[in-house]
């Protein structure tokens, strides 16, 4: 079955299975506390991961749970937003998926209320994998007109995971009025591109 929320693609299965073993069973005060706390911390809010934490302590006693259930919300969250999901079609489409009406009422109701700032969010934060940081330069020793440019990455994307990298590269010192002349050439042409239109 294709979904709406998830670009008219299959739900995966993970999803399926968090909303089936945690979200289902959860309290509706409990995953209303749950989804805002989720929805904040996707558009950059701290996560009070305690509370959190003490919302599935009661129903189960695995560390894991609110991980995998928190991560599960925020994928129905962000995917509605980001394949710009009517309230009235998510609702039914979770419902589907086997989520209990008053549940899925919460959800819909989460995702009203934040569906502008996460959209605005995902905006800031598309292309921002290998984000460069900073960059520094300086002569190295024992070289002649040489220098070191060393690149500081955000995001760098390591065995699966965002890291913050470092990298040095030698260049002819000659070259890097080449180098600068071509990287404004290039920024300027990015900052002339509308994104929004296209």
């Amino acid at each position: 079955m294709k979904f709406r929320f998830c670009g008219e693609g299959d739900c995966p299965d993970w999803v399926l299975a968090e909303i089936h073993s945690n979200l289902a069973v959860l309290s509706l005060e409990q995953l209303k506390e749950v989804a805002y706390h989720v929805a904040g911390c996707v558009i950059g809010d701290d996560v009070p991961e305690d509370k959190v934490r003490a919302n599935f302590g009661v129903m189960r006693g695995s560390m894991d749970t609110p991980k995998a259930a928190f991560a599960c919300i925020r994928f129905l969250l962000v995917s509605a937003a980001r394949f710009n999901t009517e309230s009235s079609v998510f609702g039914t489409e979770l419902h589907q998926l086997g989520l209990p009406k008053d549940h899925t009422t919460v959800i819909c109701q989460v995702l009203e209320d934040y569906v502008c700032q996460i959209r605005s969010k995902l905006r800031q934060s598309s292309l921002t994998i290998n984000e460069l940081e900073s960059v520094s330069c300086k002569k190295p020793e024992n070289t002649i007109d040489c220098v070191q440019l060393r690149f500081n990455i955000k995001n760098e994307i390591i065995h699966g995971f965002p890291q913050r990298t470092n990298h040095t590269v030698n260049i002819n010192r000659s070259d890097i009025h080449v180098l600068l002349k071509e990287l404004k050439s290039m920024k300027s042409i990015m900052d002339g591109y509308d994104h929004e239109s296209k």
